[in-house]
C-alpha cells in the first residue's frame, strides 16, 4: 500500500525505469509536466523526473520498449484544469512506440475514472491517484509545504490524502490484458501484444511488500451500452460487506452520495447490535459547481444515515492539520474497511456515478479468497493485514503510532474510542461533520440524484423528467428541430454575402472594423459599457442570445463571456425582483393572456430551482418573462440564483464561442476559409439545438388538474 502521493509517485517512477517492453496507462487525467520525486533533491540516476520526458527517455533508450496512454476523453468544462489537445501534444506522442489516445467511448455525460499502469504484465498499480496536478503531497502533510506547487504557475495546492496499491504476480496479467483489449477497442486498432512471461519484475529494490501471496478480486463499474450489459461489481460489493459487518466500518472516500450505499448504512445503524461506522471526509471542495451537485447529495446521505442512528454508533469526520481546522486536507481516499474482514478500495468513489455510470476498478481483499498457489484461503495473515492498513490510516490522521492504535482497538473494539483516546488537533486530528456545506435550498429543491451524479446513463429526451412532473408537456407550435438553426445560418450567409457583394465590402473593411472594435475595448468606461448593455437590453426584452453573440464579436469569447454573465445575471436579479414586487396576481394580468407564462408560474409554484433550470437550458419563455414568473412564483433568492448560474453559465460559454467564430466568419480572407469557419458554426448550432429540442421534446411546466383545483403540491418523481 503506497499511501499519499509522494510515495506513490516515487515508487512509480523506480518501477518505469525498469520497464523492458511495455507501459499501458489508463487515467481520467494525467500531465507531462508532472514531477515524480522532490524535484529540489532530484535522484542521480540520469533519468528524468517529469513523468512524459521520462517515458520518452525510455522508449528512445530501449527500442523494444512500448508506452501506450489512454486518457479519457474529457469535456470542456474541465479545459482550465488540464492540458490542452493531449492527444496532439509532442510530449505525449513523441515517436511511434510511445503514443496517447483518447478515450471518449460510453455515454456522453460518463467518464473513464480507472487509475491503472500495468508494467510487462508482471507489476501492475491501481487506486486513486492520477499522474496529475496538485496529487504529490507527504504523509506529513504540513499546511506550508512549500513543495506543493502547480507546475505551471506555482499556486499552492491544499495538502491531498489518497493510496495507490502496487502488486506482482498474475493480477498485473489480467489488467494488461484489459487495457490492451480496451486500446483495441477504443483506437480500432490492434491490441498491443502481451509481453513475454519471462521477463523479470520491475519491482523496486527500496519498495517491500506489506505481504505475499495475497489473493486479490478486482471488481468493475461500466454502464450499458449498445453491445454490452451494465457492470455493476463493486455497487454489489460494497453493499454485501456492509451486510456482512459485525463490528465496525471504517470509510474514507471524497464524497459520500451513493444511495445503494446510505441505504445500506442506515439499515445497519438502525439495528439494536449493529456496526459502528466512521467515515472520513473532506471539506474541501473544487469549486461552486462541486458543492451544488456532491455537497447536495452528501448532506442528502448524511441525513438519511444519521437519522437512522438512534443508537449512537456513526461518526462522520474531517481531519484538521496543525491547528487550522479543517478544510485544510483533501480526503481524496476511495476506502472502505470491514472489521478485519474486507477491504476495498480503487477509483470509484461512494457517489452515484461510480455505482453505474462512469468505468471503475476496484481492489477487493477478504480472508476468504483462496491462495493462488495452493488454493487454500490465508485467513489469519490477511486479516492481520487488513487492520494493519486501518491502523496506519488511522494513525496518519491522529498523529499516533500504528501500534498505539491497533493496541487501543483491540483493548476498547471501538474505532470510536481510538478517535476519543487520540489526535491532537495542534498537530493531526480528526473532528465531527456536521453538515454536506451545500445551500439548504439547493438540498431540498435539486432532484435525487442530482445532475451531475446520475446512477446510470440518463437519455436526452428522459433529461425533462428530472426537472419537470410527469404528465406535463411543452406548449408551444412543434417545428422541425434545425428549422430555426438553418434559418439563422441562412441569415448569416446572406449578411456576409451582401457585405462582399455589394460596395460595403468596400467602405467597411475588416480593418475599419478591426479599428472600431479596438476603439471600443481600449475605451476605459468598455466593461461597464458592456455590462450595461446586456443589463437593460435583456431587461427591455432584447434577445438575449444576439446581445451574447455581439459581446463576443466586440470583447472576444473570454471577456465577452464574462460580461454577458454579469450582465444577464443582473438582469435576472432586477427582473426577480420587479416579480416579487408585482406578485402573483399582478405578473398574472400581464401574463393571462399567454398560456405559455401561465404554464411556467404553474411549475415554479410547485417545483422552483428544478424548473428554473429547466427553462434556462430550453428558453421556451423570453429571458425576462421568465424572471418575472420565477420573482412572482414566490421561490427563494437563494434556489432562483442558483438555478439560473447553473442553467445559463454553458448556454452562455456556447454562444460566445459561436460569436468569435462570427467575427473569425467576417474576417475571412477567402471564400474557402469563410466556408470552413461557416460549416463548424453551422455544426455548433445543430449540436446545440439538438440538445435543446430533445430535453423539451416530451415534458414541460402543464399544471396537474387536480392540483390546481385544490392548491396541493404534487409529488416530485425524483424523490
Amino acid at each position: 500500500m503506497l499511501v499519499d502521493g509522494a510515495a506513490y509517485f516515487e515508487t512509480l517512477r523506480a518501477a518505469l525505469i525498469q520497464a523492458r517492453r511495455q507501459i499501458l496507462i489508463t487515467a481520467w487525467d494525467i500531465s507531462s509536466a508532472v514531477a515524480l520525486v522532490d524535484s529540489r533533491t532530484p535522484p542521480d540516476d540520469g533519468w528524468p523526473t517529469t513523468i512524459a520526458p521520462l517515458l520518452r527517455a525510455l522508449t528512445e533508450a530501449r527500442p523494444a520498449l512500448e508506452v501506450r496512454i489512454l486518457l479519457w476523453d474529457f469535456p470542456m468544462l474541465y479545459a482550465s484544469d488540464r492540458e490542452l489537445l493531449p492527444a496532439l501534444r509532442q510530449d505525449w506522442n513523441p515517436n511511434p512506440r510511445m503514443r496517447l489516445r483518447l478515450d471518449g467511448s460510453g455515454p456522453v455525460e460518463a467518464s473513464h475514472h480507472e487509475k491503472i499502469v500495468v508494467i510487462d504484465d508482471r507489476v501492475a498499480f491501481t487506486g486513486g491517484l492520477d499522474i496529475a496536478p496538485a496529487r504529490w503531497d507527504t504523509r506529513a502533510h504540513h499546511a506550508d509545504d512549500t513543495r506543493r506547487r502547480l507546475s505551471g504557475n506555482g499556486d499552492p495546492y491544499p495538502a491531498f490524502h489518497d493510496m495507490q496499491v502496487m502488486m506482482e504476480g498474475p493480477v498485473a496479467g489480467v489488467l494488461g490484458a484489459l487495457v490492451r483489449e480496451r486500446w483495441a477497442r477504443v483506437t480500432d486498432e490492434p491490441a498491443p501484444a502481451a509481453p513475454p512471461a519471462d521477463l523479470p519484475a520491475p519491482w523496486p529494490a527500496g519498495a517491500p511488500a506489506d505481504i505475499d501471496r495475497l489473493p486479490v478480486a478486482l471488481a468493475r463499474t461500466a454502464p450499458a451500452t449498445a453491445h454490452a450489459a451494465p457492470v455493476e461489481e463493486i455497487a454489489r460489493l460494497i453493499e454485501a460487506d456492509i451486510r456482512a459487518a459485525r463490528r465496525w466500518i471504517y470509510i474514507e472516500d471524497q464524497y459520500l452520495t451513493a444511495r445503494v450505499a446510505a441505504h445500506a448504512l442506515a439499515d445497519r445503524l438502525a439495528e439494536p447490535d449493529g456496526p459502528e461506522v466512521v467515515a472520513v471526509v473532506p471539506r474541501i471542495w473544487d469549486g461552486w459547481l462541486e458543492t451544488a451537485t456532491m455537497g447536495v447529495g452528501r448532506e442528502r446521505f448524511l441525513r438519511l444515515i444519521r437519522a437512522a442512528d438512534r443508537h449512537g454508533r456513526l461518526r462522520v469526520v474531517t481531519p484538521v492539520v496543525e491547528g487550522r481546522g479543517p478544510g485544510h486536507l483533501k480526503i481524496h481516499t476511495k476506502l472502505m474497511i470491514v472489521d478485519d474482514i474486507a477491504l476495498r478500495h480503487g477509483s470509484a468513489n461512494l457517489n452515484n456515478r461510480s455505482m453505474g455510470l462512469d468505468t471503475e476498478l476496484d481492489l477487493h481483499i477478504e480472508p476468504g479468497l483462496p491462495d493462488p498457489d495452493t488454493g487454500e484461503p490465508r485467513g489469519a495473515a490477511v486479516s492481520d493485514f487488513i487492520e494493519r492498513v486501518l491502523c496506519d490510516l488511522l494513525g496518519e490522521h491522529l498523529a499516533t503510532a500504528p501500534d498505539t492504535v491497533r493496541a487501543t482497538l483491540r483493548e476498547t473494539g471501538s474505532l470510536r474510542a481510538v478517535l476519543d483516546r487520540h489526535g491532537d488537533p495542534q498537530r493531526r486530528d480528526l473532528v465531527p461533520v456536521e453538515s454536506g456545506d451545500a445551500p439548504p435550498e439547493l438540498v431540498e429543491a435539486l432532484p435525487y440524484p442530482v445532475p451531475g451524479d446520475f446512477e446510470k446513463p440518463v437519455a436526452a429526451e428522459d433529461l425533462p423528467n428530472v426537472f419537470l412532473p410527469e404528465g406535463t408537456e411543452l406548449v408551444g407550435r412543434r417545428r422541425h428541430p434545425y428549422v430555426r438553426a438553418a434559418a439563422l445560418i441562412g441569415v448569416v450567409v446572406t449578411l456576409v454575402a451582401v457585405w462582399r457583394l455589394t460596395p460595403l465590402h468596400g467602405s467597411l473593411t475588416p480593418e475599419v472594423v478591426s479599428a472600431w472594435i479596438e476603439a471600443v475595448r481600449a475605451h476605459p468606461l468598455a466593461p461597464l459599457g458592456a455590462i450595461g448593455t446586456m443589463f437593460f437590453g435583456t431587461l427591455l426584452l432584447a434577445p438575449i442570445t444576439a446581445l451574447i453573440v455581439a459581446m463576443a464579436l466586440v470583447f472576444g469569447p473570454v471577456l465577452g463571456f464574462i460580461y454577458s454573465t454579469v450582465g444577464a445575471l443582473a438582469s435576472a436579479a432586477v427582473g426577480f425582483r420587479i416579480g416579487r414586487a408585482l406578485g402573483r396576481q399582478g405578473v398574472s394580468r400581464l401574463i393571462d393572456h399567454h398560456e405559455r407564462p401561465r404554464k411556467v408560474m404553474t411549475a415554479l409554484r410547485r417545483h422552483g430551482i428544478k424548473t428554473v433550470l429547466f427553462f434556462r437550458i430550453v428558453p421556451v419563455l423570453q429571458y425576462t418573462l421568465t424572471n418575472l414568473a420565477c420573482g412572482a412564483a414566490g421561490i427563494s433568492w437563494r434556489a432562483y440564483i442558483w438555478g439560473t448560474l447553473i442553467g445559463m453559465v454553458p448556454g452562455i460559454a456556447v454562444m460566445s464561442l459561436f460569436g468569435e467564430g462570427l467575427g473569425r466568419l467576417l474576417r475571412a480572407s477567402t471564400w474557402g476559409e469563410a466556408a470552413v469557419i461557416a460549416a463548424a458554426l453551422l455544426g455548433l448550432v445543430l449540436l446545440v439545438r439538438a440538445g435543446s429540442r430533445a430535453l423539451a421534446r416530451r415534458r414541460g411546466p402543464e399544471t396537474d388538474p387536480a392540483a390546481s383545483a385544490t392548491g396541493a403540491p404534487t409529488a416530485d418523481r425524483g424523490d
